[in-house]
């Protein structure tokens, strides 16, 4: 019992620290992924452009391709129309013969912009090639009211990528930039910092326009909390990211299926997807081939930035924050496992491995429930070195006949 509690105390300690604390964060994910939840979809839906979308329209798809995805939701009155590409076609690479064509299809695009309502596209920030020449500051989205500080957030002094202007003057731009290493992508950056301003990123961006914020409705305080109005509260760490919940109940589905809906819906058929969902809420257009699969999401996943932010959206929207467990509940974790331990050494070898698999299946179930009731992850790594060191400890002595009664402590 005393070496049980010393491991986990030991691990409560080192699970908030790297090398543990991935081990850690993946529990999270993986109750997160597999507990039960009664909120319904978050108004956030993910038209992913997949692999069967690409066999019809390869990629990379001219202005065209996009104008056909505005023309089609338009009737459908979503609050927000995202896309985290940045159309700026210069640095698509398009054929000859869609670079002839470009200059029409770029005009119906922007009409179809224009006609859309809100309409949200991707950017991002990034730095000069010659760090000696300062870049002339471009007009941004500000968030001015910031309390504590802002060190940790990353800067950047350079608007890398961006849409063309006549796509800029018409919509909202939003950044897309990722940490740049980063082992698992369980948390997205809700600000950034552009030339010392706290600019808002690009899921922070679709829930202001979602909610009809503006940047002066919004207050950020770094390592603590954003607030967007008066009654929605985002909790964040220093650098300005917020902990995404992948469980969080949300519509996806292709833009094949899309196309498909919308033709079964004008011809007064039962389409294949819930398009009447869509009113109201945000629609978000996202690359979701495995070529784009090039984040490392939770749970060991590979996915792509738009099903990153897609499941951010939805964290918000949902208001499916996760909160480590308070320091009292790892105590008593460590004292359930204590406990447990009491009469491993009274027992047969064998029954150590059996007796430390089930609790640690009778822990992840509790595990489970704790989170699906309150949102609160108990800690992986406690119970997991408790009936490591249990296991271990009862293997290595000997199982004599003339063993004593009670655990011999000296």
């Amino acid at each position: 019992m005393f070496l049980v509690l010393l491991a986990g105390l030991a691990l409560a300690l080192g699970a908030r620290q790297e090398p543990l604390a991935a081990w850690d964060n993946a529990f999270a994910d993986f109750l997160a992924r597999h507990s039960r939840r009664a909120a319904a979809p978050a108004p956030v839906t993910l038209v992913g452009i997949d692999d069967s979308t690409l066999g019809l329209y390869p990629w990379p798809w001219s202005p065209e391709k996009f104008a056909i995805f505005f023309q089609v939701m338009q009737p459908l009155q979503p609050e927000v129309l995202a896309c985290d590409e940045v159309l700026d076609w210069s640095r698509f690479g398009l054929p000859e013969e869609q670079l002839r064509l470009l200059p029409s299809n770029e005009q119906l695009l922007r009409e179809k912009i224009l006609t859309a309502g809100k309409v949200l596209l991707g950017s991002a920030l990034g730095f000069p090639e010659d760090p000696t020449v300062i870049p002339p500051l471009q007009e941004v989205p500000v968030l001015r009211k910031v309390t504590g500080a802002v060190t940790d957030i990353p800067e950047f002094s350079l608007i890398e990528r961006q849409p063309t202007a006549n796509y800029r003057l018409s919509s909202t731009v939003g950044f897309t930039n990722l940490p740049a290493v980063y082992e698992r992508y369980n948390a997205v950056p809700l600000v950034l910092r552009y030339r010392g301003q706290v600019v808002p990123a690009f899921v922070l961006q679709a829930v202001m326009l979602w909610l009809q914020l503006t940047p002066d409705d919004v207050t950020v305080e770094p390592g603590a909390q954003i607030l967007l109005g008066k009654n929605l509260r985002i909790p964040i760490d220093t650098a300005g990211r917020m902990r995404v919940d992948f469980g969080s109940p949300r519509a996806a589905f292709s833009f094949g299926d899309l196309m498909l809906a919308a033709e079964q819906r004008d011809a007064g058929s039962a389409p294949v997807v819930p398009l009447d969902r869509l009113r109201g809420g945000i629609v978000l257009l996202a690359r979701t081939d495995p070529a784009a699969r090039t984040v490392a999401l939770a749970a060991g996943r590979k996915g792509s930035p738009g099903e990153l932010f897609a499941a951010a959206i939805a964290t918000i929207q949902n208001q499916s924050f996760i909160r480590r467990a308070p320091r009292w509940a790892e105590g008593m974790v460590i004292a359930v496992f204590m406990l447990i331990s009491y009469r491993v050494p009274r027992l047969k070898k064998w029954w150590a491995p059996l007796i430390g698999f089930v609790s640690l299946v009778v822990y992840a179930m509790a595990a489970m429930a704790v989170f699906s009731r309150w949102l609160v992850w108990l800690p992986g790594m406690i119970p997991l070195g408790a009936v490591l060191v249990m296991v271990l400890l009862r293997v290595v002595t000997p199982d004599a006949a003339g063993r004593p009664k009670r655990p011999v402590i000296f």
